[in-house]
């Protein structure tokens, strides 16, 4: 096989990063643009890099919104709880975004939760690192699965209805399984206190968790974590939607560009 030329190489590598960011990979080596657009014409839409802000006392493990990996996200101590969040700053992958902001778009999104990061099982006085598996099976059995599909909100004021100019999808994780959008603008940086406001609203909608760092405190407590688990199962999405039918009320949806 013939040696590529140097004038070919350049072209390669673009046109690699174009085909790994069709497949929701959020970088690559060359200069990747934080959106890649996937499409042309009226069906243009870009692949959107995904991070994500945790705000509870569990840890977030990760998931998917519109195709794009959410990076595993450890929670803030139980004693910072809606003083601190973590996360952003790393992406695993890139989501579907379309070009343009309608009103009733949506995404889906999936999330796995540990519940109680603070809840080990204990280490057994054996040879190398050997857990209590009975312990670690009744730890595993309160992981937490969820699904939603959720509206997306309009990009900030300055961008109008055109995704191609914000950053990436952020996804704020807050209590109660509400979760909240924006889109790594400096402009929603500012906003930092309307997003502990929601996510204190989001705190009054169901049972707070219980502290469970050890079987002692899981038997004292079993019955209520049996509880939670179940209504977390059925608790509907609150707060985004309710941010975006203010944002309807007050006149601040964007005007459609043409």
């Amino acid at each position: 096989m013939s040696a590529s030329s140097p004038a070919t190489l350049p072209k390669l590598l673009k046109l690699a990063c174009l085909l790994l960011a069709t497949t929701a990979i959020s970088s690559c080596s060359g200069g990747f643009e934080p959106f890649v657009g996937v499409t042309s014409g009226k069906n243009k839409s870009y692949a959107a890099p995904v991070e994500a802000l945790e705000y509870n006392y569990e840890n977030m493990a990760g998931g998917s919104i519109n195709g794009g990996c959410i990076p595993g996200t450890n929670g803030v101590d139980d004693y910072e709880v809606g003083k601190k969040r973590y996360g952003g700053g790393s992406t695993c992958g890139a989501a579907y975004l379309p070009a343009r902001w309608k009103p009733g778009m949506t995404a889906r999104i999936y999330w796995k939760v540990y519940p109680y990061p603070g809840w080990r099982a204990k280490i057994l006085n054996l040879p190398g690192l050997v857990v209590d598996r009975k312990e670690s099976a009744i730890i595993d059995q309160y992981d937490e699965n969820y699904s939603a599909v959720v509206p997306l909100p309009p990009p900030p004021a300055f961008a109008g209805d055109d995704f191609g100019k914000v950053a990436n999808i952020t996804v704020h994780f807050l209590a109660c399984n509400q979760l909240y959008i924006t889109y790594g603008t400096v402009e929603e940086g500012k906003d930092t206190p309307l997003h502990y406001k929601l996510f204190a609203k989001s705190q009054k909608l169901c049972t707070p968790r219980p502290s469970i760092k050890s079987m002692a405190d899981y038997r004292r407590n079993k019955a209520k974590l049996d509880a939670i688990k179940k209504e977390r199962q059925n608790i509907p999405q609150v707060i985004l939607p309710e941010y975006i039918q203010e944002l309807q009320q007050q006149g601040k949806f964007p005007v459609p560009s043409k």
